[in-house]
């Protein structure tokens, strides 16, 4: 059941409605029901593996907070017995069960992934069949698998009490906008939403369709129009070399852009027609002056996750410091104390990458990624001289669009990797680059599938986007602005999730005119309606990461 179906629409429909038919206490229900529902539609077979991360995390959660209340219950009763050593060594003993609990779960949880995702692939690549039968990549596993270790590891660390009631633990975890693009959703921010009924609100139902029409929009009209570009260079990648190979990469960055957050979109706005805002993954990513801008923006819930969950955690540990303290006695002080922080930044985007998946061009991927940015860490005191040198005004217009361009290439030329059908793929067609095209313009044209006219009708859809992304970046600024944002924006942008990034649109769109707004929606639909890729005859282009 595709995001982009009738079906799904139909499906969403009758979702909606008998969420608020049904009494507020069991709304929840109804969501649990209509998530299985979707879930098994979708990976009958693998059902069996999101059932078993969800009920390995819920038991494995409350083991670890029912002996996180045991423990300072104990020390609450026989403080006045216990030496300050006892008591050290107590705590102790007691963090050591928890540990040994949170490894065992997470070990399982990451197991289930691991062995499905990439085990799998280096089995079938020795020619063993490890599973002897059809058994699909669970749909959106990294996507429940990383949502569960965050819940586990946050009530590892006592941010809040474990979740008591299985079935709408299980709704948490399988809740089926998300279930296929995500966001990455935090325990605190989302499972009250679903499990409290919201009272019908017109603004809600107005506001996920605009969502839903615009994720529509830059699927259908963008990016499936534009892939066919894209599949034809990528698929037959010894076939072409110079300008096809550069426009096919340039292309698959708009490509993704618009596949991903379109289908994010979607997902949001069937959520928000319930009165649930689920955490931002986007906020104008190609606006990014540099490569860390651009991962600050850029499936914002997944940064963040490896933020807090792997970058915190390797480079503020002890060993990792005590490195950093000893590579200073060798490289000096600033660069010394990069050392922890290059450390976490490549094991960052090494599970970046290898959330593609484990092929090696995705290792490649992720660790292009950390070089660009260590490397702009290292050099940037050389940068700051240069730009001095040449009285370049950081804030200017030309030297910002100069920032995104830049980055925007650094951007295209890394999923290379990404987007290669293996390492081999993706090596020829680097070196294919700088390889002249031998075939005609119009050779290369044709083979491409797509005409003239859509060619025009996708300069002006993405004209239309980039307006709209540029009013709602002006918004933004606005309002962080008003709130005193300055050098915080960035980590407000992550932080402050629920509010989403179409929040200031909304509210602009609602403050205009009723047929401007009306004749707004109207186009959108008539575009979606008239120049989407769909109907008889048309395989639809599943979403990139659907199976991520």
């Amino acid at each position: 059941m595709a995001f982009t179906s009738l079906a799904f629409l139909i499906f969403v429909a009758l979702v909606v409605i008998a969420y608020y038919i049904a009494p507020v206490r069991y709304r929840w229900v109804v969501l649990l029901l209509a998530s299985y529902y979707y879930y098994l539609d979708a990976s009958a077979k693998s059902f069996i593996f999101i059932i078993t991360t969800t009920v390995v995390t819920f038991f494995g959660a409350i083991y670890i907070d029912n002996e996180d209340k045991k423990q300072k219950q104990y020390l609450a009763d026989h403080r006045s017995e216990m030496t300050r050593e006892e008591r050290k060594a107590y705590k102790e003993l007691a963090g050591k069960t928890k540990k040994r609990a949170l490894a065992a779960v997470l070990g399982i949880d990451f197991g289930i992934l691991i062995l499905l995702k990439y085990f799998r692939y280096y089995f079938e690549v020795l020619g063993i069949d490890i599973f002897k039968g059809d058994i699909l990549i669970p749909l959106g596993i990294s996507f429940y698998t990383f949502q569960s270790a965050a819940y586990l590891i946050d009530v590892y660390r006592g941010k809040y009490e474990a979740d008591r009631h299985l079935a709408k633990f299980a709704l948490f975890v399988s809740f089926f906008p998300q279930i296929i693009q995500g966001p990455i959703a935090r325990h605190d921010q989302l499972a009250n939403q679903l499990y409290e009924g919201h009272p019908f609100r017109y603004a809600n139902l107005t506001h996920g369709a605009q969502l839903i029409l615009w994720g529509f929009f830059k699927k259908l009209v963008i990016a499936d129009r534009i892939g066919l570009l894209v599949g034809e260079v990528y698929t037959d990648w010894d076939q072409y070399t110079g300008w096809p190979v550069i426009l096919a990469a340039l292309c698959y960055s708009i490509q993704l852009y618009m596949d991903f957050s379109g289908g994010v979109d979607i997902a949001r706005g069937v959520a928000q027609m319930m009165g649930i805002d689920m955490a931002r993954n986007f906020r104008r990513p190609y606006f990014g002056e540099n490569l860390q801008d651009f991962w600050h923006r850029w499936h914002i819930s997944l940064s963040f996750w490896t933020r807090d969950y792997i970058f915190f955690s390797v480079a503020m540990s002890k060993p990792i410091g005590n490195l950093g303290k000893k590579a200073r006695k060798v490289f000096g002080d600033r660069i010394g104390k990069m050392v922890p922080v290059f450390i976490g930044n490549y094991l960052v985007f090494l599970c970046i990458g290898m959330w593609q998946g484990g092929e090696l061009q995705n290792v490649c991927y992720g660790l292009y990624n950390a070089t660009i940015i260590c490397l702009a860490d290292i050099l940037k005191p050389s940068f700051e001289k240069w730009r001095g040198a040449l009285h370049v005004k950081q804030e200017s217009l030309g030297w910002r669009a100069f920032g995104m361009i830049r980055t925007y290439c650094i951007v295209a030329f890394g999923r290379i990797f990404s987007n290669g059908k293996s390492f081999k793929a993706s090596i020829h067609m680097i070196k294919s680059l700088f390889v002249p095209y031998t075939g005609g313009f119009l050779t290369a044209y044709k083979e491409f599938g797509l005409t003239k006219y859509d060619y025009l009708l996708l300069m002006v859809a993405i004209g239309v986007v980039f307006l709209v992304s540029v009013k709602q970046e002006k918004l933004y600024n606005a309002k962080m602005a008003a709130l005193g944002g300055g050098s915080s924006i960035i980590e407000m942008a992550g932080d402050d999730e629920g509010s989403g990034t179409d929040a200031e649109m909304r509210e602009y769109l609602d403050s205009r005119k009723l047929w401007i707004r009306w004749a707004a929606y109207i186009l959108l639909f008539v575009a979606v309606l008239l120049f989407g890729i769909y109907g008889p005859g048309y395989d639809p282009t599943v979403f990139i990461y659907r199976e991520f």
